[in-house]
């Protein structure tokens, strides 16, 4: 009997981009060994967002005011120009599919609506423009989710990073408000919210088409 094949999006972005990258990563386990700071950033922003949509209070709590972070002034956009409008009910939610012939489909979401509807936040370094938003429709990583979950909706948060640098002698909370402030000048540039949907059809090829690509994984393995 073989083993189950288990298959994430970026496991298969991985393969699908480059095999050597592939076989260092999933095959001989090596992983880079620091974090450059834009994950850093993404990541913290991530866990500020899953404690706000878990009922923490962002603007009173200490743990986050006191720190006039980056990724703190981000989440503050979020729960101006995202959180009255949108909610969620569970976050960080592990799914699984078995697709069959000993393959198995898997994937971490951000969150899930109120709508049952996936929900991913995004951070970005540049202008949130319609490039960005057709590069975002068409990342397979949403057919993956779909497939997940049999849905065809996936909304999406985006928060771009501040690109505003800090002043000499700018009091980080000085700096924190100004970060603040940029984002009430063309915000619709900077935080947005988006609904995506796709067909069945273009699901079911995304399946073939990952079937396809396991198949290539389990005979290269």
């Amino acid at each position: 009997m073989k083993d189950v094949l288990i298959l994430s999006i970026s496991r298969i972005k991985a393969f699908k981009a480059c095999r050597r990258l592939y076989d260092l990563k999933y095959n001989e386990g090596l992983i880079p060994v620091n974090k450059p700071e834009a994950l850093e950033i993404g990541s913290n922003y991530h866990k500020i967002i899953a404690d706000l949509n878990a009922g923490a209070d962002i603007i009173y709590d200490d743990e986050y005011v006191e720190n006039y972070t980056k990724e703190c002034a981000m989440a503050r956009a979020y729960m101006k120009y995202i959180y009255p409008h949108f909610h969620v009910t569970e976050s960080e939610k592990y799914l699984e599919k078995d697709l069959g012939n000993d393959i198995k489909l898997i994937g971490y979401v951000d969150a899930i609506a109120d709508d049952g509807h996936i929900v991913e936040h995004k951070t970005c370094g540049s202008e949130i423009t319609e490039q960005y938003e057709y590069n975002l429709l068409w990342d397979e990583q949403i057919l993956a989710y779909m497939l997940l979950t049999g849905q065809r909706k996936v909304w999406y948060t985006i928060c771009r990073k501040p690109t505003i640098r800090q002043k000499h002698a700018e009091s980080d909370e000085d700096f924190y408000y100004r970060m603040m402030a940029w984002y009430d000048e063309d915000t619709d540039s900077k935080i947005r919210l988006l609904e995506i949907e796709r067909t069945d059809e273009e699901v079911e090829q995304f399946y073939e088409d990952l079937m396809a690509i396991a198949n290539e994984i389990q005979h290269a393995d």
